[in-house]
């Protein structure tokens, strides 16, 4: 008779948990052993603190502890850390991002890309399948054990291979496991989900999530933004920026965070700057410029760092708040739109 495989425990919040212990308490206590310990367990062992040894064997008889093997790390010399993670049926990326007091992990939600970025490495690997939710926790897991003394991992972007908004499901259900109480306990506004603009899963995500929502538009017409995302022929921006100011209007305290991707001589003009900000009318929006990343067999070249300040300016005198980001990791192609399973050991 064939053995049927066992379910991972990684990715279940209190809610499955007190389902399977048959109690909430059992679940919190599950919770701070399974969620609380840096590093993760990496083996269930036969009894845990405030659970019952009977209850718990079901745990045992049905789950099983399966973190992503780290099969490649690398190393830049600002610390920023690039992992290749092994999964089912393929590799996936993240990154740990150190910072001042607090660090930042860059996850994946798909093994490749559903997507057709033309300025993303990632969209040219193709699309495998989307990742689980115990692959994704397991990816902050991993990161959290690793994170330096002083700066412990408190942000999560959902920014890594893949779109999130075509594996929602998935996402929502990580975000929730992330911020659960007692653990891992992250706060809400300390994660991000980045989208190339998929409508139907941005609506969805602004109703079911109190999580940030990230629109990567990259362009200030349509014409512009369809040569770079091919997509916007079916979501065009006048329909993206209708979405948010409608969760403006609904949820005035969230801000929306707009990531624009400047590319020499294509979407950094001064025209896109004030194109910019007529879009971002109605809407509480934050504006993060980040420079193109280059990568092999990629002709668009990121601007000069005094365009993108002049862009910038134009943007921030025009009442938004608008930051020219730094790309950390470029050498290690672990930056923005790099992540293309290029591992190099450290």
């Amino acid at each position: 008779m064939e053995r049927r495989a066992k379910r991972p425990l990684f990715g279940m919040g209190i809610e499955e948990l007190s389902e399977l212990l048959e109690s909430r308490s059992r679940a919190l206590a599950a919770a701070r052993w399974l969620y609380g310990q840096t590093p993760a367990p990496e083996a269930l062992p036969e009894s845990i603190p405030e659970v019952s040894w009977k209850v718990w064997r079901r745990v045992l008889d049905g789950r099983e502890l399966s973190l992503p093997a780290v099969l490649a790390r690398s190393a830049s010399e600002d610390g920023t850390v690039k992992y290749g993670l092994g999964v089912e049926g393929g590799t996936v990326e993240s990154v740990l991002i150190p910072g001042k007091g607090r660090s930042t992990v860059c996850v994946s939600s798909q093994v490749g890309c559903t997507r057709r970025c033309g300025f993303c490495a990632t969209a040219r690997l193709g699309f495998k399948r989307n990742l689980h939710r115990s692959e994704i926790v397991g990816q902050f897991l991993r990161a959290r054990a690793e994170a330096p003394e002083g700066a412990p991992l408190r942000n999560v972007v959902f920014m890594g291979m893949g779109e999130p908004m075509d594996n929602l499901d998935e996402v929502l259900v990580a975000i929730e496991v992330l911020t659960q109480v007692p653990a891992p306990s992250l706060a809400a506004g300390h994660i991000t989900v980045s989208t190339s603009g998929v409508l139907p899963g941005i609506r969805r995500f602004l109703a079911e999530s109190r999580a940030n929502l990230a629109l990567s538009l990259n362009g200030s017409t349509d014409e512009q933004r369809e040569r770079l995302m091919p997509q916007n022929k079916l979501w065009p921006i006048g329909a993206l920026m209708e979405a948010l100011r409608e969760d403006a209007s609904r949820r005035p305290p969230r801000f929306q965070f707009i990531e624009y991707v400047m590319f020499a001589g294509v979407n950094d003009a001064d025209e896109d700057a004030h194109r910019l900000l007529e879009l971002l009318r109605g809407v509480r929006a934050r504006v993060n410029l980040i420079p193109h990343n280059r990568f092999e067999g990629s002709e668009l070249r990121p601007p000069s760092p005094e365009r993108m300040q002049r862009f910038r300016s134009i943007v921030h005198a025009g009442g938004v708040r608008c930051l020219a980001r730094s790309s950390r990791g470029a050498e290690i192609d672990a930056a923005c739109g790099q992540l293309a399973l290029r591992n190099r050991a450290s």
